[in-house]
């Protein structure tokens, strides 16, 4: 077992009992629903300046979402319902969860728009080099941050928020709040992710090269 599969299999293991139970479950109505979840949970995040309940409720959302995203895979699997629109759809939704997610954070109360765009890139640009190195390779990278590991610091960082507003402290006259550092460190832990999948794409490249000599 690979270092980066272990909290992808802790949650496969987790819900495959369900999924056993799920088999009148079209697994694309669960893509969609984690989607839904997802929108709901950034509109969440944007509206918590009204409340924060609202930060609770994103949590529970993205807590949901999750475990729709879990399910979809688990269910195509065990009962045999594989298909390309799924594994597309899938792909996709998952980029846009990401997405719509970060960028209710992104405007949320204490947040730096510049910080949340830069996680957004960065999520992206992570999500496509282990999408597209599967495409070339049929290998699938999970080692470093990826959406279960965002996903668990966001239902994390949801309940912080709902119990402490205030900044944590001020450097240099500045406000340092809770939602700023999470962004500081899901751009650290994404870039080493990042660079992770790019030495192991050179790996890839160079066994390739190797092999067709």
């Amino acid at each position: 077992m690979k270092e980066g599969d272990i909290v992808r299999l802790f949650f496969i293991a987790l819900f495959s009992p369900l999924a056993r139970y799920m088999a009148g479950w079209n697994p694309n109505t669960l893509t969609y629903i984690a989607l839904g979840a997802s929108c709901l949970a950034g509109a969440g995040f944007y509206l918590s300046f009204l409340s924060p309940w609202f930060y609770l409720v994103s949590g529970l959302l993205i807590a949901l979402s999750g475990i729709c995203d879990c399910l979809d895979g688990s269910v195509a699997r065990i009962h045999d319902k594989i298909s390309l629109k799924g594994d597309f759809l899938d792909h996709f939704f998952d980029r846009l969860s990401d997405v719509v997610i970060l960028l209710g954070l992104t405007y949320s109360p204490g947040a730096s728009q510049s910080m949340g765009m830069i996680c957004i890139i960065l999520a992206l640009l992570n999500a496509y080099l282990g999408t597209q190195m599967e495409a070339t390779f049929q290998e699938r990278f999970y080692n470093g941050m990826g959406k279960a590991e965002m996903f668990v610091g966001l239902v994390f960082l949801s309940v912080v928020l709902w119990i402490f507003q205030e900044p944590l402290f001020q450097f240099s006259g500045v406000d340092i709040t809770i939602v700023n550092l999470f962004f500081c460190i899901l751009a650290c832990l994404t870039l080493l992710s990042f660079y992770q999948r790019y030495q192991r794409l050179n790996e890839l490249f160079e066994n390739h090269g190797k092999q067709s000599k």
